[in-house]
């Protein structure tokens, strides 16, 4: 779509007026592998570092070791969140009620040693074991412990086996949001991100960063820059790489994408750590330009919902 000569993703980055206006960056300051990250981020930018993990269904001692060693890494290189996939530890395995943690289970303790003395958090997939309850989560743990923890509100049914989540799993409720760096976020995982009313409704919870765990075939850049991009929302989402529960391949994806849409960095078909020096302190400004945000008649929309 074109307004004026200008592209769509020019257009928010300008606003109405005359392009420019906000002088927005379409990508970090740094970003890339962990190669390319030295130093402490800048005043006013947040370091996030997405993980993609290979893991092994059912092995959580195994995994958990690896993940440990990335998140080690990825705090070595000043990052202030770090990101994992969904279902990290368990996967889609038979036995799943029985590797089930509780929130504050011994990966969440292990991530809290790892992180004492620092301000940096670790975002990761649960296999959430509450009472006789299961859930598919996204636990949240500092210095302090769980700070938080979502789970996933829309449980994938459109699969036999294994991956029809409603006959293992209970949905949750609620959205969540956490702050990183003093920046509003959200959560969501997997299937949840597929409805882009999830997205919405963060960035009207003002949000200015959101986080996607996956655990899928892929969640590539062209999955998430709409989201990002109609909503001004910096969006970092998270995937496994590797065999799943099936044998079937999983190419990851992973990402960081910028405000406007644009992609700032990814990873595909191998495992590793993406990171990118973001700035969230400029997405209300872009947010209450843009016209696919700002035009949204909600009091409309009510009248028919279901």
């Amino acid at each position: 779509m074109k307004s004026g000569g200008i592209s769509r993703r020019n257009f928010i980055r300008a606003g109405a007026g005359s392009l420019g206006a906000l002088a927005i960056s379409s990508s970090s300051a740094a970003a890339g592998t962990d190669e390319a990250m030295e130093g402490s981020p800048a005043e006013g930018k947040v370091r996030i570092a997405v993980v993609q993990q290979e893991t092994v269904p059912g092995a959580v001692d195994e995994n958990r070791s690896k993940a440990l060693g990335f998140a080690s890494e990825a705090l070595e290189k000043g990052a202030d969140i770090v990101l994992f996939h969904e279902e990290l530890l368990v996967g889609y395995v038979e036995n799943l009620k029985f590797l089930a943690e509780e929130v504050d289970g011994p990966t969440s303790r292990e991530f809290r040693k790892l992180l004492a003395g620092s301000g940096s958090l670790v975002l990761w997939g649960l296999t959430e074991r509450a009472g006789s309850k299961f859930y598919i989560s996204a636990t949240l743990v500092g210095a302090a412990g769980v700070l938080a923890n979502y789970h996933k509100t829309h449980l994938w049914w459109k699969a036999e086996g294994l991956r029809h989540e409603p006959a293992f799993y209970e949905p949750g409720d609620e959205l969540v949001t956490f702050e990183v760096k003093g920046h509003k976020s959200g959560v969501m995982i997997c299937y949840d991100g597929d409805f882009p009313e999830m997205t919405r409704a963060y960035a009207n919870l003002d949000c200015r960063m959101l986080f996607w765990l996956n655990n899928r075939g892929s969640r590539g850049h062209e999955e998430v820059t709409k989201l990002a991009e109609n909503n001004s929302m910096i969006m970092a989402a998270s995937c496994c790489c590797g065999n799943n529960e099936l044998g079937y391949k999983c190419r990851g994806g992973s990402n960081i994408t910028d405000c406007d849409g644009s992609l700032v960095c990814e990873i595909w078909d191998k495992e590793g750590v993406i990171y990118a020096d973001v700035e969230p302190g400029k997405v209300p400004e872009a947010r209450s330009n843009n016209p696919w945000y700002t035009g949204r008649r909600g009091e409309l929309y009510c009248r028919y919902e279901l």
